[in-house]
This record gives C-alpha cells, sequence and structure tokens, in this order.
C-alpha cells in the first residue's frame, strides 16, 4: 500500500517571498554595509552618505559624515594623521573589515617626511618625525590616499625621510 500527501503544484520563491524567511533586519542590515562598501570602493563618500540616509530614512552615523573631513585637502596637513586614522579606523571596523593601525617613524630622530602624490607635489606630511596610517588588508588609507587608498608597497615607495623610516602596526594611533 502507498500512502501520499496531496499538494498543489510546487512553485519557485519569489524574491518578495524569499526575503520574508530571512529576519528583516539581518537582510537590510547585510545589504547596506555592502553598497557602502562599493560606494567607498569607488571613491564615492557622498553618494555612500546619499544611499544610506535614503536606504534608512535616518541621517548618517557620524562616522560616515566623517569620511568626508578625514579626506578633505584640510586634512592633508601634519600633524592631523592621528585624527584621520582614528575616523578611519572606527569607519572600516563599523563596516565589518579589520583594520590596523600601522605606525611610520623617520629614523635617527629626523623631524619631516614627505609624501609624493600623484600630481607631482611632495607636502611634508610630519614635523615631528611620526606618521601613522590604517591598513586593511593590503591596502593602506589616510588623508592623502583619498577613500581609494594605496597598495602597500605603493604607498611606503612614495614615503621619505631623510635617513629612511621604520613602520609598525600598533594598537593605538
Amino acid at each position: 500500500m502507498v500512502i501520499g500527501l496531496v499538494s498543489g503544484p510546487a512553485r519557485a520563491a519569489t524574491p518578495s517571498t524569499a526575503v520574508s524567511w530571512i529576519q528583516p533586519g539581518l537582510l537590510s542590515a547585510s545589504t547596506i554595509q555592502t553598497r557602502l562598501l562599493a560606494c567607498l570602493a569607488r571613491g564615492d563618500i557622498v553618494g555612500a552618505i546619499a544611499m544610506y540616509e535614503a536606504e534608512t530614512g535616518r541621517v548618517a552615523p557620524v562616522w560616515l559624515r566623517n569620511l568626508e573631513v578625514a579626506y578633505s585637502a584640510a586634512s592633508q596637513t601634519a600633524g592631523r594623521c592621528q585624527q584621520v586614522a582614528r575616523i578611519l579606523h572606527t569607519a572600516f571596523t563599523r563596516l565589518g573589515q579589520k583594520p590596523e593601525y600601522v605606525a611610520i617613524r623617520a629614523l635617527e630622530k629626523r623631524e619631516y617626511m614627505v609624501f609624493d602624490m600623484p600630481n607631482g607635489k611632495s607636502p611634508g606630511i610630519t614635523q615631528n618625525g611620526y606618521h601613522v596610517i590604517v591598513r586593511v588588508e593590503d591596502m593602506v588609507y589616510d588623508a592623502y590616499t583619498g577613500p581609494l587608498g594605496m597598495k602597500s608597497a605603493d604607498y611606503l615607495s612614495r614615503l621619505h625621510a631623510e635617513m629612511g623610516f621604520a613602520w609598525k602596526v600598533v594598537s593605538e594611533p
């Protein structure tokens, strides 16, 4: 004897029904995070802020809005690196990344380091021989790299100090 169940025809889940099977908070947070990372990977901070506000109906959080300050021309001055590093570290952490602070010191107690910009200029980035950047995997970020960042090796090849420099990962800037 065969006993079976009778049911209606099988249906594929439509996107709207598939979404209802997933906890709504997880999907929206994950989707927003992914879209924020995509905007930032293109260097589009304004777009990331606008997307966040449109998707959530709320003002963008301070950590996201602070990215505009961190990458502004005003932050490309000696002495601002620690503040910029804190902003970047907080943002990457909030976006689910694993950022690290990297401290760079000029050797022989020299006070100045310069950074070769793509436009051919080489601004002084420190007056005390200390600079800090944020590293996420093999990319580094500071006010001089902009939101696109740079490969670590490229960044270090553009950084100069009279007697060289040393760098190490530190727990705070």
